[in-house]
């Protein structure tokens, strides 16, 4: 699958797509995403999207050990 894509900074009203070749008469689908909706969601969140907790030491135990009964 080989998907076209273009950032238009300020779309105008109307939007003309020149499609290669390949593309002519073929089924095709078209999304228009609009960028900056995503930044607004985000910055909206007061609360952070994980929790963390600190901590002092990271212990990775060894196959034996996660698999011991």
């Amino acid at each position: 699958m080989h998907a076209l894509r273009q950032i238009i900074e300020d779309a105008p009203e109307q939007l003309t797509v020149a499609l290669p070749p390949h593309l002519h008469h073929r089924r095709v689908e078209v999304i228009v995403l609009p960028m900056d909706e995503a930044e607004e969601q985000h910055a909206i969140r007061e609360e952070p999207r994980y929790q963390r907790w600190p901590t002092k030491e990271r212990i990775i135990p060894s196959r034996d050990e996660l698999h011991e009964r």
